[in-house]
Formats: structure tokens, sequence, C-alpha cells
């Protein structure tokens, strides 16, 4: 009877020795893929924050790249709407309608800055993100009036301005530099029109004069006009945000999707 008894005692043992070992097996499998992965190829090394910068390769251009810790949810990514809906939440607004109303609207339809290039004799004005709302031809500095390249803000405006050197009168003027020597405008007249689109003045920025009068009413002192010269210059049209994509993107604010399901 005894030697029965010990029988099952020795296999019931013998059992919980292998299902222990299993374990152990199990677990160092475990431990030992881990210990490895930082040594994995394809692995993103980490920027000098201590994140590792996945995914940037793939990162759309007009994506913030947000931390988990600093994005409070499960989706890495949000678009600069998106963050002023994210602020708007944490204020306390919390109405679909209107979260949706900011997104799609997002100043996006509204003139940031100008970019003039020489290259192609055109006007281009641009919202927020570098989108083209409208564009013009216009007429720059001909040889030996060469209009300078650079970085210019709006310094003063004038419906209309004389030029005592070209004995001209200028209309709807948009000073780029305080001297009164170069500037955005129309002229009387319309014979100059047809020059447009090619280099014509004495380094203004000449306008039709019916592009000057709307761009006068739209343009501010301070707005920001860079002159480039570019054959290259590859500007983006704007394009409306639908009330569906919109309500995506909010809701992917609210509700974190994950990481890779990223809404435009």
């Amino acid at each position: 009877m005894y030697s029965g008894f010990y029988r099952v005692i020795y296999a019931v043992s013998m059992r919980a020795v292998i299902f222990r070992y299993l374990i152990l097996i199990a677990l160092a499998a475990v431990v030992g893929a881990t210990v490895a992965l930082p040594a994995m190829a394809d692995e993103p090394a980490a920027d000098e924050t201590g994140h590792a910068a996945e995914g940037l390769a793939a990162q759309p251009a007009d994506l913030i790249l947000v931390w988990p810790e600093e994005l409070g949810g499960a989706s890495r990514y949000r678009t600069r709407a998106q963050q002023l809906v994210a602020d708007l939440v944490a204020a306390g607004e919390t109405d679909l309608d209107e979260l949706v109303a900011v997104i799609v609207s997002d100043h996006r339809e509204v003139l940031d800055h100008i970019v003039v290039n020489l290259a192609d004799q055109h006007i281009y004005e641009c919202n927020v993100d570098g989108e083209v709302l409208n564009k013009s031809k216009v007429s720059t500095g001909r040889r030996g009036y060469a209009t300078p390249l650079g970085d210019y803000h709006v310094v003063n405006k004038a419906p209309k301005a004389y030029s005592e050197k070209y004995e001209a009168w200028m209309l709807h003027w948009m000073g780029l530099t305080r001297n009164g020597e170069y500037g955005m405008h129309g002229l009387e007249g319309s014979s100059y029109e047809r020059l447009l689109g090619s280099v014509a003045s004495h380094g203004c920025v000449r306008l039709s004069r019916a592009y000057a009068k709307d761009l006068y009413s739209r343009v501010h002192v301070d707005l920001p006009i860079s002159i480039v010269d570019d054959p290259d210059l590859d500007l983006r049209d704007f394009e409306p945000l639908s009330r569906q994509a919109a309500v995506a993107m909010v809701l992917d604010v609210l509700s974190p999707a994950d990481p890779w399901d990223i809404y435009y």
C-alpha cells in the first residue's frame, strides 16, 4: 500500500518540477528577447531627450510630433489645428460643432504672409501653413534696378503715394522700406499692366490696379513679405477642409486613435 502511495507522490513531484522548469525556460526566453531589443539594427535611435525617434522618416510634414507623455493619449501625432482643439477642450469647451468649426477655419483662409518670386514674376498670398490663397502677376525691377531679395515687413501703407524721384503717383502703396525706396503698388493708367509678368519697374513690385486695391484692403502693417528668386518654387494651393475630415480630427483629439491611424 505504501509503495503505491509513494509512487503517486513521486509522480506529482516530478510533474511540479517539470512545470517549474518550463516556466523558467519561458522567462529566460522573454528576458533574453527584451535584452536583445536595443541591439536590433532596425530599431530607431533615441534623440538627445531620450525619446525614440520612431516614425520620423514617414511623418507628414504638416504634422507635429508629440511624445506620449506630452500628448496624454494613444495617438502620437497632432496637427496644429488639433492642438487648438485640445487647448479648447482643456479650457472646458465640449460642443462638437464648435470644435469642428475651429478646426475647419483654423485661420487657414487668413492671409499670413506674402511671397514675391522674381523667377516667375508672381506674388503669392499664403496662409499660416504656407498654402497659396491667391496669386497674381507682378513686374519687379528691370536690369539696373533689380528688386533686392530678402525678408521684409510692410512698414507703412497709403491709398496714394508720390515719387518725387520718378514724378509718378503710386496707388495703394504698401511700403517695404522706411526710406520709401521699395514697396508694392499700382500705377495710374493701364498701359503698364501689359508688362505684368515681366521685369519692368525701377525696383518696386508693381501690381495691377484692381489687384493692388484688393490686396491693400487685406494687408496690414508688419505683414511679412519674402522676396525670392526661385525657379523651382513649389507652393501648395489652399484646399478647404471638409467637415467629415474635421470631425475625424476632433474625435481623434477627444478619443485618441492608434498612433498609425492618422486623420488628415
